[in-house]
């Protein structure tokens, strides 16, 4: 790990430098969560024909340094490499873009209505495994690189860094946010949520307004949930995986007729049950990043955080 002090004009033209062996993105709207880029909501998976076995797969091997993301969405590497990378059986269309995705964050100057990642013990300037960090100084930038090719590139650059032990040793960081909130009462969750998996009165509550659009799972960074679907031309076709959500009706529906989730309240439990109870059980880590993007795009302004709150009343 290795810290370096950079201008803006030095930095762009690094930049530019890398362009010769990667695409470089440079990201500056945050609607729409870094998921899509690992796991993009319509990816053919493979073309087939009928009359043969044989099948032509699609591998994205694409090489892309994206830059400029906050440190929550670069948790989404974290939270997907989980459930994608786990053994013994890989998933290689993730794999194949995760290894050619490089990510260097910008730490947060400042704290948006709906975020709140401080309050699930994460930090605004916090590495959260991105392969570097750009902190604002003013006139120029500190970057914490923990990558060896972009450390390697950075200083053929001509550019020479201070060896760090880790993002926690002191040096400047600019102006990073703070603010006195209480934390979120996730540990009760983590404990107790799933023995209240038949309390119809906590999941009626909180689901109450709820009109199972979706919009909340589709905007999670750490939501993954998928349909696999074959499209045919004459005796050729494609299999597609496309974003599916579990707030839909259809989504457990069986051929059979028979919905174990057929309203939203056994949805929304599926939901803080997943994030809240399955991921830490499964990963030691929770499934939500504190980006706020499903309280932002909620219809019905339905808030996780107070559903977190509520939810933890029952847990003791």
């Amino acid at each position: 790990m290795k810290l370096f002090r950079i201008d803006q004009e030095e930095w762009n033209r690094f930049l530019e430098s890398l362009r010769n062996d990667m695409e470089v993105c440079q990201i500056s709207e945050r609607e729409h969560p870094f998921k899509e880029k690992l796991l993009p909501p319509k990816e053919t998976l493979f073309y087939y024909r009928k009359d043969t076995p044989k099948q032509k797969e699609i591998l994205n091997t694409k090489k892309r340094l994206f830059v400029g993301l906050s440190p929550c969405d670069a948790k989404t590497k974290q939270l997907l490499d989980l459930n994608f990378l786990s053994e013994p059986y890989p998933d290689p269309y993730y794999k194949a873009l995760r290894d050619n995705t490089w990510v260097i964050t910008k730490a947060c100057q400042d704290f948006e209505p709906y975020c709140f990642c401080d309050q699930i013990g994460d930090s605004p300037a916090k590495l959260n495994g991105a392969d570097g960090i750009l902190y604002d100084l003013g006139e120029s930038y500190h970057l914490l690189l923990d990558n060896e090719m972009l450390i390697q590139k950075l200083e053929e650059f001509g550019k020479s860094g201070e060896s760090i032990e880790n993002e926690d040793s002191s040096y400047e960081k600019g102006k990073i946010p703070s603010r006195n909130l209480a934390p979120l009462p996730i540990e009760p969750l983590k404990k107790n949520l799933l023995s209240q998996i038949n309390n119809q009165e906590l999941w009626e509550q909180i689901e109450s307004t709820c009109l199972s659009c979706g919009a909340c799972t589709f905007l999670c960074p750490a939501c993954y949930c998928f349909d696999i679907q074959d499209t045919s031309y004459g005796r050729a076709g494609k299999r597609e995986r496309i974003y599916d959500s579990c707030m839909f009706k259809s989504y457990t529906a069986e051929a059979s007729g028979h919905n174990p989730r057929p309203t939203g309240k056994e949805r929304w439990r599926q939901r803080l049950l997943h994030k809240f109870s399955y991921y830490p059980t499964l990963y030691g880590e929770i499934g939500c990043t504190g980006c706020g993007r499903c309280i932002k795009a909620c219809p019905s302004k339905i808030d996780i955080r107070e559903a977190i709150k509520h939810a933890a009343k029952y847990c003791g």
